[in-house]
C-alpha cells in the first residue's frame, strides 16, 4: 500500500502545485479535485504523467468562478 504524502500548507513560494497541495488551497479533499480535473473544470498540465497547477492560473480561475457564482467544480451535475 502507498503511504499518503501529508500536506500540512501550501508553499506560496512555488509557482506550481501538485495535487495533494492544491487540495489543501482550495479546502477541497482530493478527491474532489480529482472530479474538476475529469470535468475539465480546473486548469491544470501534466508533467512526466502527474497533475500539475499554475498558482497563477489557480488565482485567475478562482476570481472568474466566484464572479459567475459557485463554483463549476463544486455544483452537482
Amino acid at each position: 500500500m502507498k503511504k499518503r504524502t501529508e500536506v500540512r500548507s501550501v508553499d506560496m513560494q512555488s509557482k506550481v502545485l501538485t495535487i495533494p497541495e492544491v487540495s489543501v488551497y482550495l479546502r477541497v479533499s482530493r478527491v474532489t479535485v480529482y472530479r474538476m480535473l475529469r470535468r475539465k473544470d480546473i486548469p491544470a498540465f501534466r508533467i512526466a504523467g502527474k497533475w500539475r497547477f499554475n498558482i497563477e492560473d489557480l488565482g485567475h480561475w478562482i476570481e472568474k468562478e466566484s464572479r459567475a457564482g459557485a463554483p463549476n467544480g463544486l455544483r452537482k451535475p
